[in-house]
């Protein structure tokens, strides 16, 4: 592994260090970079060739997914190893539908994210298989979007000529076929797949 460099992407200094730190005893030819995830990330993911690039898909004011898909259209072949607080069974899927080449949870060990990077080093892709993408109704997805609006409830059965209750039951659905378990997830999902803006996402 002669004369290959990689770039570690997160906006916590400590996590970056860390990463480094790990990535440069666990593979001593490999120049490590980093960054803190501004928003001309696409740009340094973009202008060198790097073995992999380790990415939080939480960065301040951007939507991670939509930056690895950014990333397919500019630099397919650089390997996106997503590095992130969230679980693997709500992001790893849709990460790996957008083009990543691995997915892991910051719970994970260190040698975990080693033997990870080692797999895609050598051309594999690390995650569990690829479900298609949750199929929304019509009405799910109107209900989704006026959430994201900061509707609530009442405001969502007025716009739409629905009860209430009925609003209430389209939100259940909405928060068991996404897997998710509160309005936030859902909004996280709904930005993810380009129905809102990643400001209209609550950071907390």
């Amino acid at each position: 592994m002669r004369d290959q460099h990689a770039l570690v992407v997160d906006d916590h200094p400590i996590i970056r260090d860390g990463i480094k730190q790990l990535l440069v005893r666990a593979f001593p030819a490999l120049h490590i970079r980093d960054s803190s995830g501004t928003d001309r990330v696409l740009e340094e993911i973009c202008s060198y060739p790097w073995a992999f690039v380790t990415l939080d898909i939480n960065l301040p004011g951007q939507n991670g997914l939509h930056i690895i898909r950014e990333i397919q259209g500019c630099c397919q072949k650089v390997p996106i190893i997503v590095f992130s607080l969230f679980s693997e069974d709500q992001y790893g899927p849709r990460a790996l539908r957008a083009g990543a080449a691995a997915y892991l949870s910051k719970e994970r060990s260190p040698l975990e994210l080693v033997e990870v990077v080692r797999s895609v080093l050598r051309g594999e892709k690390k995650g569990r298989s690829q479900p298609a993408s949750p199929v929304l109704s019509g009405r799910e997805t109107e209900v989704l979007t006026l959430l994201g609006k900061g509707m609530n409830r009442q405001q969502i059965a007025h716009e739409l000529g629905i009860n209430e209750k009925t609003v209430s039951t389209y939100r259940a659905r909405l928060l068991h076929k996404l897997n998710a378990r509160t309005t936030v997830n859902l909004l996280r999902f709904a930005a993810d797949e380009g129905l809102l803006g990643a400001d209209q996402v609550p950071t907390c």
